[in-house]
């Protein structure tokens, strides 16, 4: 999984998913607080008793778009740019994106596992950046780095530090509204990404396209069925009208010959 691919912040190319992430996070942040509603945050963030009593399932993923203050999507997107963008220009936009929804999700689940009654919303690209940072230093340990924008140290051991500063605040300052386990997670999950080669087969092989196909083929087979269903009830309509009159038809019957005549 390490390459000899050189890390460079100069990437050029403007239309690249790191950007449109940026732009979608800070889109969402203006939203928000233009509205000033904080129903948005219940309905966007992830909160784990809806999760699990609601089946709000798209919060897994909204949640990483949704920012409690302006300081938390700065430090964010500043680090989504530093090194997401080395990581895009290394795997390609496909599996960057993949990589990075699925290190956010993990995330998400992690906070609901240790959390599951939780009713105050996670919020955040924290778990999703903590597993971009876990993808960089394994493929780029050597890269040095001023951790906190001070202290210069090799990737390697940063990403170790990191990790310990947030086992150390999840293991005592549970309540402290940090979200530290998602942070955890998110390094978790990517850490499984690279060790795991059955994850990255399966990542691998989603395709927006495939799963649209699928879709597409899944509804295909459903009007198929409708379509033998009402053509065995218009024969049992006909052959009541034969012995009956059309005047004895129900409401609903007629709505079945009208529906016919559509197709």
């Amino acid at each position: 999984m390490i390459n000899n691919f050189q890390p460079s912040f100069g990437y050029r190319n403007h239309k690249t998913a790191v950007n449109i992430l940026i732009v979608i996070n800070i889109a969402v942040f203006v939203i928000i607080n233009l509205l000033r509603d904080i129903s948005w945050m219940m309905y966007l963030g992830l909160v784990p008793s809806l999760v699990i009593s609601r089946l709000m399932l798209w919060q897994l993923v909204s949640y990483l778009f949704v920012h409690a203050g302006l300081w938390h999507l700065v430090l964010n997107m500043l680090m989504l740019w530093m090194f997401g963008t080395v990581l895009e220009q290394s795997w390609g936009s496909k599996r960057f994106v993949i990589y990075y929804l699925f290190t956010g999700i993990g995330a998400g689940i992690c906070s609901i596992v240790f959390a599951h009654n939780s009713a105050y919303p996670v919020v955040g690209a924290s778990g999703a950046i903590f597993g971009l940072l876990v993808a960089f230093a394994i493929m780029f340990p050597e890269s040095v780095i001023l951790l906190f924008f001070i202290f210069p140290m090799k990737m390697r051991y940063a990403a170790m530090v990191l990790a310990g500063i947030n086992l150390l605040g999840a293991l005592s300052n549970p309540g402290s509204g940090v979200a530290y386990i998602a942070h955890l997670g998110g390094g978790l999950f990517g850490y499984l990404y690279f060790k795991n080669e059955a994850i990255r087969f399966v990542l691998s092989r989603f395709s927006i396209s495939r799963w649209q196909e699928s879709i597409k083929q899944k509804k295909q087979v459903k009007q198929k069925q409708e379509i033998v269903d009402i053509n065995r009830r218009v024969d049992e309509i006909l052959d009541k009208i034969s012995m009956h009159g059309i005047d004895s038809l129900s409401k609903k019957e007629r709505e079945i010959l009208e529906k016919k005549s559509k197709l």
